[in-house]
């Protein structure tokens, strides 16, 4: 009888350690899910940041809608980290500033963007642009030529808007291509 009692104890045993092993294998690990709720979350920041610069740059340029996407795309108090033109303001007046002078200098610019690239704090992208040299620019009057112009620009977001900004392109190639004969 006692070995019975034994024998039946290791089976109850037994089978409690089963059924508990089975339950916790099919419940959900919430850390599994949490992680990939975070991953989705960041993927979706760096999307957003990619997507903020082809607003940018696909539509407000390309389209010359730089007027009515500036203030979806810039913080009220960006601030370009290498102004091009010393009297640049800053701000959104200070992203028009830089769009008029380019503008009214290549009023037919068109950008491709070659290269981008995101993480939830920056954007960054490498374009290649052409236009049609139609007014002063770097001193130069209106020459009427074609150009093409490279350039690499970092943008910092904040708040889904740009911050802060860094261009750094390729002029002495542009000056150099409205400067030949």
């Amino acid at each position: 009888m006692k070995r019975q009692i034994k024998f039946l104890a290791a089976i109850l045993i037994a089978s409690f350690v089963l059924l508990t092993a089975c339950n916790y294998a099919n419940k959900p690990d919430n850390s599994t899910n949490k992680q990939q709720t975070t991953m989705d979350s960041l993927n979706q920041e760096i999307e957003a940041n990619k997507q903020l610069a082809r607003l940018w740059i696909l539509d407000g340029w390309n389209n010359n809608r730089n007027n009515e996407v500036v203030d979806q795309v810039f913080a009220q108090d960006w601030v370009d980290g290498n102004p091009t033109f010393p009297d640049q303001p800053k701000g959104i007046e200070g992203a028009m500033y830089f769009v008029e002078q380019y503008r009214n200098a290549l009023p037919d610019i068109q950008f491709k963007i070659t290269h981008l690239i995101a993480d939830t704090d920056y954007v960054t992208f490498r374009f290649e642009a052409q236009a049609t040299h139609k007014g002063t620019l770097m001193g130069i009057p209106a020459t009427g030529k074609r150009v093409t112009v490279t350039g690499i620009v970092v943008h910092k977001v904040e708040n889904g808007r740009f911050v802060k900004s860094w261009n750094e392109v390729d002029l002495l190639g542009l000056k150099m291509q409205l400067e030949n004969k």
